[in-house]
């Protein structure tokens, strides 16, 4: 019986309990910023699943950066960089550019396996990012089932944005390798490599965000890739400032790795439990900001501010009274719409039964409660018109529907009937 139980805990954690999840409409955040935290908060145990499912996914990419700085140590220590020239060794006739050199060979053999690496990765970010996409839409998830039908959906053209984006990669480290290796030996105009150099490492930055936007226009349209590439980069120059913004607070757990031994530590941790599922996420909320400001409003069927529950204004007149009466409707009943007469009558009392009773007592029991029932009847009666039993527009035409449904069954009813004769 144990190992049920915990078979049923492992599968409610990856599965979820059920697709509502309990999201009623009333519940939702009325901002992106409430759905950030909403989200993190409540379902941090699945974004910890699904970082982990996407790290997997990942791994041949962090081994190829984890064998690159291996190779840069192990022929950093076979050259003369740092011998005891006169005791045994010969001293080599100049070491300008020679580390600049082994970067330059280095980056040039093992990132050519980095179309390889990122086309695994895809896989991760497809179902990734299609599952993040569905949280922020606040819709009920599986996550091993979605993570594997966003992989079938949409891994195509993200195979496509990450190849795209490894050979960006490749040439932007291969340029940069070769601008600082002319700077060391000194050839060519040096402030004209080092700005080469820096833009070469902009215009990676800038490719960066352009292929995030294409992942989370991926897993939301179904656009050619040009029409993709396209939207992608206008996104990614009109916006500017906000994609610096949310890139940097998605990136956060990465930055951690550039700034000291201790924060290192703390990095690859925050990374192991939700550094990519973060990412996803914060940068998919903003996506999903920046499609209903462009264009939701452009494609038909696009819903706006999905996840968002849109508070009425006081300033919406109309708006404001058909919530109201919205509200009003569903929390009427039976017993609040009809009179109900207060409890004030001292002659109108229950009898009382005694120990010991016969048939003429069970009877005066019996009028009591009649005349109980019969007085409150007459009260009813009495103010069944008062302004504040009188149903409201939208009852009134709840009632009418419901009577030409019920009118459409009895027909139906009597259709049947007549074909069965």
């Amino acid at each position: 019986m144990a190992q049920k139980k915990r078979g049923g805990f492992i599968n409610r954690l990856m599965l979820g309990k059920e697709k509502s999840e309990g999201y009623a409409r009333a519940s939702l955040p009325s901002n992106r910023w409430e759905l950030f935290w909403d989200i993190f908060k409540s379902r941090f145990g699945k974004l910890v699943i699904i970082n982990l499912l996407v790290l997997l996914f990942f791994i041949p990419l962090i081994l190829l950066i984890y064998f690159r700085y291996v190779a840069l140590v192990n022929m950093g220590m076979s050259y003369p960089f740092s011998m005891g020239f006169g005791v045994g060794y010969q001293a080599p006739a100049s070491l300008i550019g020679l580390s600049e050199n082994i970067i330059y060979n280095v980056n040039m053999l093992i990132y050519l396996l980095m179309p390889i690496a990122c086309a695994i990765a895809g896989v991760g970010l497809a179902g990734g990012a299609y599952v993040i996409r569905n949280m922020v839409w606040t819709e009920g998830i599986f996550v091993a089932n979605d993570f594997w039908r966003g992989i079938k959906q949409n891994y195509k053209q993200i195979l496509l944005v990450c190849l795209l984006f490894s050979v960006v990669f490749y040439l932007t480290i291969i340029s940069s390798s070769l601008a600082k290796y002319a700077i060391a030996l000194g050839s060519g105009v040096i402030w004209l490599l080092k700005i080469a150099e820096v833009a070469s490492y902009i215009f990676l930055g800038f490719w960066a965000i352009v292929t995030a936007h294409m992942i989370t226009m991926s897993v939301t349209y179904n656009l050619k890739f040009r029409h993709l590439l396209k939207n992608a980069v206008l996104f990614t120059v009109v916006l500017i400032p906000q994609n610096i913004l949310f890139g940097f607070l998605g990136m956060l757990p990465f930055l951690c790795l550039f700034l000291g031994n201790t924060l290192f530590v703390i990095g690859i941790i925050l990374i192991a439990i939700f550094g990519f599922s973060l990412l996803l996420l914060v940068w998919t909320n903003f996506s999903q900001w920046a499609f209903d400001r462009f264009i939701n409003d452009k494609v038909e069927g696009a819903k706006k501010n999905r996840g968002i529950y849109e508070k009425v204004k006081e300033s919406d007149a109309g708006a404001l009274k058909k919530y109201r009466e919205q509200l009003a409707l569903a929390t009427r009943s039976s017993l609040n719409n009809k009179p109900i007469k207060p409890i004030t009558d001292d002659e109108l009392k229950v009898a009382d039964l005694p120990t010991s009773f016969n048939r003429s007592d069970l009877e005066k029991l019996r009028e009591s409660k009649q005349a109980i029932y019969d007085d409150h009847a007459k009260y009813v009666e009495e103010h069944k018109n008062d302004p504040e039993f009188a149903p409201t527009e939208a009852e009134k035409e709840q009632d009418k529907l419901a009577e030409e449904r019920q009118k459409r069954i009895e027909k139906a009813k009597k259709e049947l009937s007549k074909r069965k004769k």
